[in-house]
């Protein structure tokens, strides 16, 4: 890895690169964070590993581009799976809630599919919490505090709010 320390790298760039992954990443995406820093020093070891920094620009200038390029494109994947979801809600959406006979067997596919939706980060507890487990119960399980474990499912809910719209109407009439 020609001159470079990684752990050293890693280190002096930390800040800037969480920065500018905060300022570039959607904010209803900001679970992601932790996905978009192990990409961008994947990606910067890498490249230091087969001499792909040229020295052109300071370090930090080079590895701020990847900062920013990765979180793009972790917005334009998020962006992609929210418009995948809402394509299918509201293709499927109609037909979930026809028959009064099998309704309740409909709303827990809806339910299912609805959650296969929801960022990872979030599923786990969101199931837990639909299992009947209690705040403590679920950051326990997680090896997480008990403030994340709220934070997620709100976030889970606005993510409904913003993803799903109309959905809400629906379970208003049953």
């Amino acid at each position: 890895m020609a001159n470079f320390d990684f752990e050293s790298v890693v280190k002096e760039t930390k800040y800037l690169v969480l920065k500018t992954i905060g300022e570039t990443l959607i904010d209803r995406f900001d679970d992601a964070t932790e996905d978009v820093v192990q990409e961008v020093y994947f990606r910067v070891f890498k490249s230091l590993e087969k001499g792909g920094f040229d020295g052109r620009s300071k370090l930090s200038t080079w590895i701020f581009t990847i900062a920013k390029n990765e979180s793009l494109r972790m917005n334009e994947k998020r962006l992609r799976e929210e418009e995948k979801a809402k394509r299918y809600l509201q293709k499927n959406k109609s037909n979930l809630f026809q028959s009064d006979e099998n309704h309740a067997l409909l709303k827990q596919e809806w339910i299912e599919s609805t959650l296969l939706k929801i960022p990872e980060v979030y599923q786990k507890t969101v199931r837990l919490y639909l299992s009947g487990k209690t705040m403590d119960e679920i950051a326990n399980e997680l090896n997480i505090k008990e403030g994340t474990v709220k934070s997620r499912l709100f976030r889970t809910k606005e993510w409904i709010r913003k993803s799903l719209p109309g959905v809400k109407n629906e379970f208003q009439e049953s």
